[in-house]
């Protein structure tokens, strides 16, 4: 047993030797000659040992491979004559991957596409390579697809392509090995994009590469800065693959971005306000981006996913389980249905840009017919959401439908169809506990004080699907929310229809409605609310009247909604945007500011977060010193409100307020909302 055990021990030790006499260290000095042969005399030889080079540099974190794979990389390298390179030098390392990432691309365009690469000799292809740069750099377009059989017929391809597929293979074990190192894989992300169109010529590896890329777009673990601009570069470069390589392959990016996105949604809540939100922003906003590029391929995976979202209402109304109920009333199912709506809305709005440019130039008739592919399925999404709002009729879920409204409204405007959304507003105003009188904020006896100030204070209904159980719609800052919610949707809903010759129709219900209302109602600030929308309806409908009149048409010959829409007023989409954006503003304007002593207070009280938030109250408290003038002068006017409030602040509230300070919603793509669940 021992002589084995000897014999095994010597062979390694033999083994070990023949491989350190294989090793080739690279100092700066020989990468230096290896760079000048690869790039500057545009040598095949060259070229490979420095993407030999590089793939020693991609594997040097390799801690974990097995020591056969070892050996028989090695026996293989040493069979084919090759020396491996050893590096020890993090200059070198750093030299070498900065050198391969952004000139490689330039050698095999030489190599491979450059039409007089065999013709010439070596002195003139040398003394016209600052020619030949200007060239490609005119010729070669990173969004374009190169032709698979274009690379292959290529003299050198023989010789260059093996070459190409290992700096390939090497570059994505670099970025599944890089873990969180945000700028190395900035860098390479951002590099690759001249290589993309090559992948062409290797199907497995490109596949293999949308997976590492949607990986690292939909990373959960990191939501800082730095890796923001990562996931920037995962999407462009998803972006990429979908346009330059083969069909079925933007198949698989529709599919596994919208996978990825449905995931990740499940922790969309009000806890995660600043951190999962901004990421679900960003997600939905680069699946827009990606559905809009291939109408045919993005209807066939729209379908498919709005026919899953419709089939969860179905078993919910079926069944009626808790279990059922909880799968449509959560935020991953409302998250899934903006983001459906969203696409909706941006492939009708690019639909119509296009149908300007294709009026003025001709043509363009395909696009229409695959974008009214897209355009049958608002029908079905508009039923699933209509569903959404009457599964669970009560008090407790508003917040829910006024999220429905939103998204209905949104369609409407997007595709300049009507929708209606008036008698889910208006029964929120037939509510019994609009008409009660409200609690008191203190209100409750004994342990519930505590509990009933928690649940009033700071409301935001875009962050929340359902009420409090506990005095549900009792309290005035709820009632005052909700109301104020209905109203800013009810003239949105005015507003959106004001140029149709049948709004004075259309309004008779919602005056009569709101004159009952202000006849029951006694509070100053809801009646007032109310007036302005009965007279914004009266200054419309005669408008209307006086412009019907007009009209050659009989009624049931107008076909367009906006048929009294004057030629120079904006469209339905664009006052729908333009009304969104104003309500962010005033929400914006209306945000309250926590004071200087607010805050140290926090950080005082909240010892489980310190070591979490510590970077952040720095920063905070540096703000504090700079806007501390203004603060002191405003505690001089309102010294008497502060102490009032004294009376009423906890931590709990404290930290809800520091939640709305965070400005995390992005308008453009899709209006995102976020909430806890419970």
């Amino acid at each position: 047993g021992t002589e084995v055990t000897d014999e095994s021990i010597k062979k390694q030790f033999e083994k070990q030797q023949r491989l350190q006499e294989n090793k080739f260290l690279l100092t700066p000095q020989r990468l230096e000659q290896v760079e000048q042969s690869a790039f500057e005399f545009h040598s095949i030889k060259g070229l490979k040992r420095i993407i030999s080079a590089f793939r020693t540099a991609c594997h040097l974190s390799d801690a974990n491979r097995n020591d056969e794979e070892v050996d028989s990389d090695d026996e293989e390298a040493m069979r084919s004559g090759k020396k491996e390179f050893q590096i020890t030098s993090p200059v070198v390392f750093d030299r070498l991957m900065s050198v391969c990432l952004v000139n490689c691309q330039e050698e095999f365009y030489y190599h491979l596409l450059e039409k007089k690469a065999g013709e010439e000799s070596d002195e003139e292809s040398a003394a016209s390579g600052s020619d030949d740069e200007e060239k490609k750099k005119e010729t070669f377009d990173e969004s374009k697809p190169i032709n698979p059989s274009k690379l292959s017929k290529s003299p050198n391809w023989s010789k260059v392509g093996p070459s190409m597929e290992s700096f390939f293979k090497s570059t994505l074990h670099l970025l599944s090995e890089a873990g969180k190192d945000a700028n190395l894989l900035k860098f390479v992300l951002t590099a690759l994009s001249k290589y993309v169109p090559y992948l062409t010529a290797f199907p497995k590896i490109t596949k293999k590469l949308l997976k590492t890329c949607v990986k690292l777009w939909s990373a959960p673990l990191d939501t800082s800065e730095d890796y923001n601009a990562v996931r920037l570069q995962a999407f462009l470069r998803i972006r990429q693959l979908a346009i330059t390589q083969p069909y079925p392959l933007i198949e698989d990016c529709l599919k596994m971005t919208y996978l990825s996105y449905a995931q990740r949604s499940k922790f969309g809540t009000a806890s995660n306000v600043t951190s999962v939100l901004p990421t679900l922003t960003f997600m939905g906003n680069c699946i827009v981006e990606l559905y809009t590029l291939d109408y045919a391929s993005a209807y066939q995976h729209a379908f498919i996913y709005i026919r899953q979202l419709a089939l969860h209402l179905r078993t919910a109304l079926m069944k009626h389980t808790p279990e059922s109920l909880a799968a449509v009333y959560c935020w991953q199912y409302i998250h899934c249905l903006k983001l459906w709506v969203a696409v909706l809305s941006a492939s009708q709005k690019k639909n119509d840009s296009l149908d300007e440019s294709s009026s003025k130039l001709g043509g363009g008739a395909g696009k229409d017919e695959e974008a009214n592919l897209l355009r049958s399925l608002v029908y079905p999404l508009t039923e699933i959401i209509l569903g959404v709002c009457r599964l669970v009729p009560t008090t407790r879920y508003v917040p829910l439908r006024l999220h429905c409204v939103r998204l209905l409204q949104q369609l409407a405007a997007s595709t300049e169809s009507f929708i209606p959304t008036t008698s889910l507003l208006l029964g929120i105003l037939d509510l019994k506990e609009i008409s009660m009188k409200p609690l008191r904020q203190g209100g409750g006896k004994g342990g519930n004080k505590k509990k009933k100030k928690k649940d009033v204070r700071g409301l935001r209904l875009p962050l929340i699907l359902k009420l409090p159980k506990e005095g549900t719609l009792r309290t005035m800052e709820q009632l005052d929310a909700v109301l104020k919610e209905t109203f800013v949707l009810l003239n949105r809903e005015v507003d959106l229809y004001r140029y149709s010759p049948g709004f004075p129709e259309f309004t008779f219900t919602i005056l009569q409605r709101l004159r009952k209302f202000n006849k029951d109602v006694s509070n100053g600030r809801w009646r007032a609310y109310a007036k302005g929308t009965i007279e914004l309806c009266d200054k419309y409908s005669a408008l209307v009247i006086q412009g019907r009149s007009t009209l050659v048409d009989a009624p049931k010959d107008i076909r367009r909604l906006e048929a009294l829409k004057p030629t120079n007023t904006p469209s339905m989409g664009k006052r729908y945007e333009a009304s969104v954006a104003k309500e962010k503003r005033l929400e914006a304007a209306t945000q309250p500011v926590m004071k200087a002593k607010t805050k140290a207070s926090l950080n005082a009280d909240g010892e489980g977060s310190k070591k979490k938030s510590g970077n952040k109250r720095s920063s905070d408290e540096v703000n504090d010193e700079s806007d501390s003038e203004e603060e002191a002068q405003k505690r001089k006017k309102t010294k008497p409100r502060a102490k009032k409030k004294k009376a009423v602040v906890n931590e709990a509230d404290l930290k809800n307020v520091e939640a709305l300070n965070e400005e995390d919603e992005v308008e453009e793509g899709i209006v995102w909302s976020d909430s806890d669940s419970d």
